[in-house]
């Protein structure tokens, strides 16, 4: 790393207690140096040094400035360390676990975080909401994305989106040109139904019980959003996620999706979640850091 001229020189000075034998050890000529201490003893108005036929003796004010140039030296070996941390960054890989209907968003992420470290290497490994949990718990997965995670002590909830669930329908569905819809409205149309094993099965179960009156049913069961999605697009029934399930099809406009208007419908919640107490590689706090940032960008409440 490469100091200003002037501060090494006065500190060579200082070390070697003469102009002629600073200048020796720094290979240079005396008045180099010389010409060096007398621009910052005009900058700091005042002397740095009493000049004596044995040699340069610091003043109280030399004394002074030669604390804080050994302090400077020390904050910079510290600053080319951290540099040197963030280049090893490039070098580094991310364990990920996440949720089917996280994969837009991730990918985008990725995207994103390698133009500022093209080197990192991504393990992702695609699971159930639970699973998720589990696997950063175990250590297996560093960073968790995830839906509705349990909020206890072992697990750090870094960031969550907060987003409406809904109905997506073709263009050409009957519904389709409203704004907004209820349980009823859908009652009526061939419905596709989250499967039981993920959260929002059983939030609509919940609210399909108090609104309607029975047990939600539908023609065809799945658990995987990219299925939902092809199902509904085929016109088989009507899908339900969240908007963030659907980002690319909801911005080509060859899904519509209708916001559910129920009293008292739980929201759902997307989450980057790691285990507490244990403490992160350097580019997995990074990428966290990045997708929090992302987060922050998608126009919905953020926690």
């Amino acid at each position: 790393m490469i100091f200003a001229r002037a501060a090494i020189y006065f500190e060579e000075v200082a070390r070697q207690g003469g102009l002629r034998r600073a200048a020796d050890s720094l290979r240079i000529a005396p008045s180099a140096v010389d010409r060096q201490i007398l621009h910052l003893e005009e900058e700091l108005g005042t002397k740095l040094f009493d000049r004596t036929a044995n040699g340069m003796r610091m003043t109280a004010a030399g004394e002074l400035l030669l604390d804080g140039v050994q302090r400077w030296r020390r904050d910079m070996q510290r600053i080319c360390s951290e540099i040197d941390n963030l280049i090893g960054l490039k070098r580094g890989t991310v364990s990920v676990g996440l949720i089917e209907g996280a994969s837009e968003f991730v990918a985008g992420g990725i995207r994103s975080f390698r133009n500022d470290y093209p080197g990192i290497h991504f393990e992702l490994n695609v699971e159930g909401a639970q699973s998720v949990v589990e696997s950063v718990l175990k250590g297996n997965t560093e960073v968790g994305i995830t839906v509705n995670p349990p909020d206890n002590a072992s697990t750090r909830i870094e960031r969550t989106m907060i987003y409406q669930i809904g109905a997506i329908v073709p263009p050409d569905h009957p519904l389709a040109g409203r704004s907004e819809v209820t349980l009823l409205d859908c009652a009526e149309f061939p419905l596709l139904i989250p499967a039981d094993n993920l959260s929002l099965h059983w939030i609509l179960q919940k609210a399909w019980v108090r609104r309607i009156g029975y047990s939600l049913r539908g023609v065809v069961e799945v658990n995987s959003t990219r299925l939902m999605k092809a199902l509904t697009l085929s016109g088989v029934g009507i899908g339900w996620m969240t908007a963030f399930d659907a980002l690319t099809e909801i911005a080509d406009k060859s899904l519509i999706f209708l916001p559910l208007i129920e009293d008292k419908i739980d929201l759902s919640t997307l989450s980057i979640v790691t285990a507490s107490g244990r403490a992160l590689s350097a580019p997995a706090n990074l990428f966290v850091r990045h997708l929090s940032l992302m987060m922050e960008k998608q126009n919905v409440p953020i926690v």
